[in-house]
């Protein structure tokens, strides 16, 4: 029995010449050069059945179509439009005349205007003394530089403006049984010290006459005042704050501030103004 025969080299007429040709053109010499596989007029593979001689038909892929200098001549990157450095060129022009009627309002905040409230429901402290209540809710105007209170800033005190406190606190009283008692204030603090009666003010209850601070049972009321401070009696960096102190406060008797219902309003005292700091025709 004869071995097969295995062709393992390519025929003599194709030279390392000529398939360095066939490479540097990008074309796959093995399977195009009839020198290599014979083809009919049609371009078909010439194979003989049975003929032991018939040539390999071998597949290569093509590995070498691109060259660097055939993807530079396709893609042509140079950059033709602009030299560098670049230059400038003054064309001299007429001097254009711009005439702009330019209305520009510009809102500038007032240096006086705040708008505060509690922004819970808080207990007033049964105390001898007035205490500080909580007043955190920046609602309008100027933001507090310490928490509850209103600074006096180098703004305001330069302006000459008094001011304006226009105050609203709705409290009520829980008790089984009876009458309480609650007083309010303003509360100011300076240089001089920490007066916490600066201002005082109290409601008396309809149902209790007579009696300074009294609130009856379950009442609601509200105490509103308004106010004003000349420049004269305060100076750079006071502040003011509202107090407040109860004669009850415990488990079953208190004092409570209704949030949504009280508020504070500071204002430049010679402006007419609305509690939101709109201006009121006359």
């Amino acid at each position: 029995m004869k071995s097969p025969v295995i062709n393992s080299s390519l025929p003599n007429s194709v030279d390392g010449q000529l398939q360095s040709l066939y490479q540097r053109q990008g074309l796959n010499y093995i399977s195009n050069n009839i020198n290599i596989i014979p083809r009919d007029d049609a371009g078909n593979i010439v194979l003989q059945e049975t003929d032991i001689n018939n040539p390999l038909l071998i597949i290569d892929s093509v590995t070498e179509q691109f060259t660097n200098a055939s993807v530079l001549k396709v893609l042509d990157t140079q950059f033709k439009y602009f030299k560098f450095p670049a230059r400038t060129t003054v064309v001299d022009e007429e001097a254009v005349d711009l005439d702009l009627d330019l209305d520009l309002q510009v809102e500038l905040q007032d240096p006086v205007f705040a708008r505060y409230r509690p922004s819970e429901d808080r207990r007033i402290i049964a105390s001898a003394d007035y205490s500080g209540i909580e007043m955190s809710e920046v609602q309008d105007g100027l933001p507090q530089q310490t928490t509850n209170t209103y600074t006096v800033t180098k703004e305001l005190k330069n302006s000459g403006a008094d001011l304006r406190f226009r105050i609203k606190l709705q409290h009520r009283y829980d008790a089984p049984s009876g009458f309480g008692t609650a007083f309010f204030s303003i509360i100011k603090s300076s240089e001089q010290g920490l007066n916490r009666q600066y201002r005082t003010f109290e409601n008396t209850s309809q149902y209790v006459p007579n009696t300074p601070g009294s609130i009856n049972q379950y009442e609601v009321q509200d105490l509103e005042f308004n106010i004003v401070i000349p420049n004269l009696e305060f100076e750079i960096g006071d502040r003011f704050g509202i107090g407040a102190k109860a004669g009850q406060n415990n488990n079953t008797q208190f004092h409570t501030i209704n949030a949504l219902q009280s508020y504070w309003v500071i204002s430049d005292a010679s402006k007419n103004v609305d509690l939101w700091n709109r201006e009121i025709n006359a």
